[in-house]
């Protein structure tokens, strides 16, 4: 599960990681993202903290079918309040990872290429985490990757070697 504010880069590390595997032989990965994700949920939900609860928890539905169709789940969200991270975790356990994109907001409003941050920031949006809504960051994280100062192919071979490591744990 990447998780981080908008504009963190959990969509490129999440695609990264995917073609990662998928080159190492890795074919049963499913990559779950944003509004292609929302389009497989039962109805259209907004983006309120209740909203985007509901949409963690059923994308978290989601990720469990993946894998009981003996595919790995990449999870790629927002997903801003601990406690519902946390429900998700422990419905997935123990196939949740959780890997928290360490951005900060002016960085990830530089990144904004479709203007969000700068219309939240305008106050013309209301519930945008990071902004007019925290991130709330877990108190252990399974990995932390700081997207600012690492580049996206040392992001992507850590992300990669940690995900390796969580499959095979005895190795």
């Amino acid at each position: 599960w990447i998780t981080g504010l908008s504009g963190s880069g959990k969509t490129t590390l999440g695609t990264g990681l995917k073609q990662a595997l998928q080159s190492l032989g890795v074919l049963n990965v499913e990559l779950l993202d944003g509004d292609e994700t929302r389009k497989q949920l039962p109805k259209d939900y907004g983006y309120s903290t209740e909203d985007r609860k509901t949409v963690g928890l059923l994308v978290g539905k989601l990720a469990d079918e993946c894998n009981k169709r003996g595919n790995i789940a990449i999870v790629c969200a927002i997903s801003h309040v601990k406690q519902t991270r946390t429900q998700i975790r422990e419905y997935l356990s123990p196939n949740f990872m959780e890997v928290y994109l360490d951005c900060p907001v002016e960085v990830c409003a530089d990144r904004d290429i479709k203007g969000h941050y700068h219309k939240a920031l305008a106050g013309e949006y209301d519930n945008f985490i990071g902004v007019t809504e925290p991130y709330q960051v877990s108190e252990q994280p399974d990995l932390i990757l700081d997207t600012v100062n690492q580049s996206v192919a040392r992001c992507t071979d850590i992300l990669l070697d940690h995900t390796l490591k969580f499959f095979a744990p005895d190795s």
